[in-house]
């Protein structure tokens, strides 16, 4: 699982998705959550880096866990969900500032994703966002984060990597068609 990690973190830097040290992932194999470590450029981080951490968020091995390593562990309490992708990206982001939740305006966006809601804005890596997330994701394949991005979930992490590059394209055509609509 931590080349699984190691893989899924390239591909979010390589897409856009991430800056070298924004976002994380995680996978969760029974009561063991693999998730990415904190303070480690995204383009470089090895297996070795990789946090290993129980259900209750006792670190076991590796770097230490990324600081949203509480909202991580609350949407796996609520949800059936492997995996998660939380990511910083750029039209994402912009649309989260903007607190409107997403409507895929294409038919493959509409699809793949359903409505994305916005969650209220809450501080990175607390308690209030991990309860503000984990409450708001349920019945949802990913969300947005005002003020600061996008959460997918998945049955692995490649399937949360496509939902996040889901909301990411679906919030960029909303960007073009605001563009086209001016006119």
């Amino acid at each position: 699982m931590k080349h699984e990690i190691v893989k899924c973190m390239g591909w979010l830097f390589k897409r856009g998705l991430t800056s070298a040290l924004s976002g994380n992932l995680s996978a969760r194999v029974d009561d063991v959550v693999y998730i990415s470590p904190t303070k480690v450029p995204s383009y470089r981080v090895r297996a070795e880096d990789v946090s290993v951490v129980t259900m209750k968020g006792d670190h076991l091995a590796g770097r230490s866990p990324s600081s949203e390593m509480p909202m991580h562990l609350a949407i796996y309490n609520v949800t059936d969900s492997k995996a998660i992708v939380h990511a910083h990206s750029r039209f994402a982001t912009a649309l989260s500032c903007l607190g409107d939740d997403l409507q895929s305006p294409d038919v493959e966006g509409k699809q793949l994703l359903g409505r994305v809601p916005l969650i209220p804005y809450a501080r990175p890596g607390t308690g209030e966002l991990a309860e503000a997330v984990s409450s708001g994701i349920k019945g949802f394949r990913g969300v947005l984060l005002e003020h600061h991005g996008l959460v997918a979930v998945g049955a692995d992490l490649e399937e949360a990597f496509i939902v996040a590059e889901g909301i990411e394209r679906a919030a960029q055509l909303v960007f073009d068609l605001s563009l086209f609509s001016r006119q």
